[in-house]
């Protein structure tokens, strides 16, 4: 996605967000704190101020996978959706990943902003069509890219986040073992 594009859309949101008489402050969640965690009631969605956030679930089998990583400009609503939509347990645990400000949203306050504020409704239905273009694109790369394509994908569409994340973090995200993506990391 066009880089600029990016920018321009988080700041409109922020510009959104800043118009808004939300019930509550931005806040700081420090390194390992949770935003939710695995079972909790998925009650708010969070704006990502600035910072690094990741999501994890755990598969049947008992090991833990990272799903996604939430930094502005790129990926700064933070929510684990399904849960937040239907009103389910948390399957995810979303954890700061160094000390990161956001804004929360509760609930109800959330649909009152959808059914009241057309500005709000039209930027929150925007960023969810992007959302859903990303998830595509992230799962066509599962399926289509060997490890190697999509560690060469990473560092380049995230040559930033790459140097903050630990080998272990990236390569799980990527769904591959650790001495797969250092044997890589050697090789460049």
């Amino acid at each position: 996605m066009d880089k600029n594009k990016v920018i321009s859309r988080y700041k409109l949101t922020l510009d959104v967000i800043g118009q808004l008489n939300l019930k509550n402050k931005p806040v700081v969640l420090h390194k390992g704190e949770s935003f939710i965690d695995y079972g909790e009631k998925t009650k708010r969605i969070g704006i990502l101020l600035n910072g690094l956030l990741y999501a994890t679930y755990v598969t049947d089998n008992g090991v833990e996978w990272i799903s996604r990583f939430f930094f502005p400009p790129n990926n700064f609503i933070v929510s684990n959706h399904e849960g937040f939509y239907f009103g389910k347990d948390s399957t995810e645990s979303i954890r700061a990943y160094e000390d990161s400000e956001l804004i929360y949203i509760e609930k109800d306050e959330f649909k009152s902003l959808l059914d009241n504020n057309r500005r709000f409704e039209r930027t929150v239905r925007i960023l969810a069509e992007e959302s859903y273009i990303q998830s595509m694109a992230r799962v066509h790369s599962f399926q289509s890219l060997n490890a190697e394509q999509r560690i060469r994908k990473f560092f380049a569409e995230n040559p930033e986040l790459g140097k903050k994340l630990q080998r272990q973090h990236i390569a799980s995200y990527l769904g591959i073992h650790r001495n797969i993506l250092t044997r890589f990391l050697y090789k460049i």
